[in-house]
């Protein structure tokens, strides 16, 4: 991914880069890539070197969230008995968490328990269509990141984008085009690839403003991350800086199959509330 030589942006990242480093244990589990020899062994090896993050990691596997009836007691038997993928999904948005705590524009628990239904709904469609597996809670959770940033380090300016948007009758993107001279989105984005996230994990931050019902790739990540976000804000819940919305489209591909199954799977969206919840009290807030 190659984003447009933009130096506002790039002084934002730097900025930013500054103040909030991505914790080495989360670098280290961004280089362990799923299917190397003893990937599972290495993944537990990285978490077990951060004992807050091995404290919070063990919390979660034996939560609600993922309702394991064995009691888990290490890293390694989280991995083994929950699997590689869930295990390095879920410290990736801790980690990410910890890292963007919250600002003045945001309340940080509303903002996150977004992402995070953003990133269990985004799962849903990738399990419905057996793609993106390894990415899509990922992607989800951290789409945001741009907006998060901008609340630690512009809230002001944050602030005068959405009365812009308002007052203006345009796009929160187009707002924040003229107050900052570049999206949350591209934001977000730009610093994904600074983290050195996965290119694809990258497109769909950055991509996550895309108009829903014009995607060139209904199947690709950054889709899922886009329909997501439209049908956890037709249901009501939104990050408080953009507010819910109606879209009949939307709710009605999640009514259907594949989508509808697969939501089931994850008990509907109480479900997904609850899971959200879940997730939220063990893997969030300090470390």
């Amino acid at each position: 991914m190659s984003l447009d030589p933009n130096p506002a942006l790039d002084m934002m990242i730097v900025e930013i880069a500054e103040l909030r480093p991505l914790p080495m244990v989360a670098v280290r589990v961004l280089e362990i890539a799923e299917g190397e020899r003893f990937s599972a062994h290495e993944l537990a090896q990285a978490i077990a070197t951060d004992q807050a993050l091995t404290a919070k990691v063990l919390r979660l596997s034996n939560s609600a969230y993922y309702g394991f009836p064995r009691r888990i007691t290490t890293v390694r038997d989280a991995v083994v008995l929950l699997g590689f993928r869930a295990v390095r999904s879920a410290t990736l948005a801790s980690c990410v968490i910890d890292t963007l705590p919250g600002g003045e524009v945001l309340d940080p628990l509303q903002a996150w328990r977004f992402s995070v239904t953003v990133g269990l709904l985004a799962e849903v469609l990738a399990r419905a269509t057996k793609q993106h597996q390894d990415e899509a809670f990922t992607a989800g959770v951290i789409h945001n990141i741009g907006r998060m940033a901008l609340d630690q380090r512009r809230p002001r300016e944050l602030t005068a984008a959405r009365i812009l948007a308002t007052q203006r009758g345009i796009s929160i993107a187009e707002a924040q085009r003229a107050v900052f001279g570049f999206t949350d989105a591209e934001l977000g984005g730009a610093l994904a690839l600074h983290w050195n996230f996965p290119d694809d994990l990258a497109k769909a931050v950055a991509g996550h403003q895309l108009d829903p019902h014009h995607l060139p790739d209904p199947r690709s990540l950054t889709a899922y991350v886009v329909r997501a976000r439209l049908f956890a804000r037709a249901s009501g819940i939104t990050d408080g800086y953009e507010g819910p919305v109606e879209d009949e489209r939307a709710s009605r591909e999640w009514g259907l199959p594949p989508v509808a199954p697969a939501l089931l799977q994850s008990g509907g969206m109480d479900g997904i509330r609850q899971k959200v919840s879940a997730f939220i009290e063990t893997a969030g807030g300090s470390r």
